[in-house]
């Protein structure tokens, strides 16, 4: 028997008609799990600063003459955290949309 027949095998025992399907809930399964791993980050700098990203952008724009090394590299990763948060939110979204159709 072929690896390709053991695996064909082995999706069919699970449930899977297809390698396609394997395919669609693992990047489901992978984009969910992304989305969780971003917001904790979010939800762990809103807990850090009390406040959310926005209005620690405020504040930073508000301090002029110190570096705040550790507070501009939370706003960074914080930022990047954000944008990769939504790009995942959104590849869910559509995911869920082409199950569903």
């Amino acid at each position: 028997m072929t690896i390709n027949a053991v695996a064909t095998d082995i999706l069919m025992e699970e449930g899977y008609n297809s390698t396609d399907e394997l395919l669609r809930d693992w990047s489901l399964m992978v984009a969910l799990t992304r989305v969780e791993q971003y917001r904790a980050e979010c939800e762990f700098f809103e807990r850090k600063y009390k406040m959310t990203l926005i209005q620690l952008e405020q504040k930073a724009r508000q301090v002029k003459g110190q570096e705040l090394f550790e507070q501009e590299e939370d706003l960074e990763d914080w930022e990047f955290s954000t944008q990769a948060l939504n790009w995942w939110q959104t590849r869910v979204e559509e995911l869920k949309y082409a199950i569903n159709t």
